[in-house]
């Protein structure tokens, strides 16, 4: 996605800390209910550090929080007297991106008739996708994406499985030959990644799903605004 990216320029209220960060101009926010984000009313992007910088002496009016497991650094200007409250950094940099496996979870899931049996591994809570292009259309595909290297086929399910695939053939739409259910699929926007349908995983894993909208219909203006092609790394 580096050739949608743009130059945004932020900072506390005071702006005596000031950062410049690449990112596009469409992002996928979080808003996060554990204990601090809860008290602060956190709502974030993540970027990879490479493309954030501190400007000036910024950092020199820097301090950071941290609680749990010590992997957040909640950084915020130090006048503040509290912990907790209006942190004044506009992004906070939660967990790097690249360093997300602390949250995966295994998820199992699989078609109707139970012949096709995957694990994934994932976080408890997602972003999926509802696309509105000719074939999800048709068959209500909401869907979550993963690297294709935390994915896995159980047992004899490639067996089982077809294939079909239209336009451009980069998306591979799979479904099970016995009853017909897309679990899983390549799609054409994360070729290097796995769609998971997220009402085919098996239930208690997942704890939250939020759903985005894929205009799959102008299918090149939406891929470069969405960010999607980020899910896969």
């Amino acid at each position: 996605m580096d050739h949608d990216i743009i130059v945004h320029n932020g900072g506390c209220h005071c702006r005596k800390v000031r950062w410049r960060v690449q990112a596009p101009n469409s992002v996928v926010a979080w808003k996060c209910n554990c204990s601090d984000c809860s008290m602060r009313g956190n709502v974030h992007f993540s970027v990879p550090t490479e493309r954030f910088e501190l400007l000036g002496d910024s950092k020199d009016f820097l301090t950071t929080y941290t609680f749990g497991t010590q992997i957040a650094k909640h950084i915020f200007y130090k006048s503040s007297s509290k912990h907790k409250g209006n942190y004044h950094l506009l992004i906070t940099l939660l967990k790097i991106c690249a360093g997300m496996d602390e949250d995966l979870i295994v998820h199992n899931g699989g078609c109707h008739c139970g012949r096709v049996r995957w694990r994934v591994q994932a976080p408890s809570s997602v972003v999926a996708w509802k696309c509105n292009c000719s074939d999800c259309s048709m068959r209500g595909n909401v869907h979550f994406i993963v690297p294709s290297r935390r994915f896995e086929l159980l047992g004899d399910s490639k067996e089982l499985l077809t294939t079909y695939t239209f336009g451009t053939n980069t998306a591979k739409h799979t479904f099970c030959k016995v009853c017909g259910i897309t679990s899983f699929y390549i799609p054409r926007s994360n070729a290097d990644g796995i769609a998971i349908t997220f009402r085919c995983v098996d239930l208690g894993t997942l704890s939250h799903v939020e759903i985005n909208f894929n205009d799959g219909k102008n299918w090149e203006s939406s891929y470069n605004q969405s960010g999607i092609a980020s899910c896969s790394v």
